[in-house]
Formats: C-alpha cells, structure tokens, sequence
C-alpha cells in the first residue's frame, strides 16, 4: 500500500532535492508545488521553504497561481 502524502513528507522530499542540486553543483531555478486537491497544505509548503531558503541566502519569489483561492498573502500577513 502506498504511503500518503503528506505536507512534511513533500518538505522533505523537496529539501533531499535541493540538497542533490546543491552537491551536484546545479543551481535550482525554480520549484513547484502542485497538486489537483484543496487543503493538502501546499500554502504551508511553500511558505516554510521560502522562509528556509530564504534564510540560506536565496532569492526567493512566490507566485500563488490559485485563481480562485489563492491564499499566500494570508499566510505572510
């Protein structure tokens, strides 16, 4: 059975991600983060990594492409 995702579990993979990138030399340029549900915590996501990597040193931008329900702005206040 396969295991369910969660937001952390999406952090970490994200993060073993970056950290290939960053040891292999490869800048990352952009990352998203999807998915076709609501209320999966795609906004935490994203509000907790550009908070990291912002705290390393990176440029971060986020767009919150939600149409209907973007919430990002709620989130940073």
């Amino acid at each position: 059975m396969a295991e369910q995702a969660t937001p952390q579990r999406d952090q970490a993979t994200t993060l073993r991600t970056l950290n290939r990138a960053a040891d292999s030399g490869r800048a990352t340029r952009v990352l998203s983060v999807t998915s076709g549900k609501g209320g999966v915590g795609k906004t935490a996501v994203v509000a907790n990594l550009a908070v990291l990597l912002s705290r390393m040193g990176q440029r971060v931008l986020i767009l919150d492409a939600d149409l209907g329900l973007a919430n990002i702005d709620v989130v940073f206040g």
